[in-house]
């Protein structure tokens, strides 16, 4: 028998399509530039939105810059990412620092100690 977990009536699937489908939609209205879109697709959704539900409380003005930072740290949106980071820039506005892909997923090598027996055995 499978286990699931549920939250609010949504088990895990749900509640992954629905942030797969809010973060497809938000890369739409990402392209579009369009601030009222940004916010009102971030209002309908307070659970998957995460850090960005602060854009709630700003005004048209710095939710727009908030949008364009979005623009940048999405790697879907590697295209505008110029365009954003210049827009930014002509504003004096201080670029969010993108997180790089994490290279060499998994665990971390282990390094031996060196002792005299690895060296001879060629460890």
């Amino acid at each position: 028998m499978k286990k699931t977990l549920v939250l609010n009536g949504m088990d895990e699937l749900e509640i992954e399509q629905g942030y797969a489908s809010f973060h497809r939609m938000l890369n739409r209205i990402l392209r579009r530039k369009d601030v009222k879109a940004f916010k009102a697709h971030v209002a309908a959704h307070p659970m998957q939105a995460g850090r960005l539900s602060h854009c709630l409380g700003l005004g048209d003005e710095l939710a727009e810059v908030e949008m364009y930072k979005a623009i940048v740290v999405r790697s879907a949106l590697r295209d505008l990412h110029h365009e954003a980071m210049e827009w930014l820039k002509e504003r004096g506005i201080e670029q969010p620092k993108v997180r790089s892909p994490k290279i060499g997923k998994g665990r971390r090598k282990t390094f031996r100690r060196k002792t005299r027996a690895n060296s001879l055995t060629g460890l």
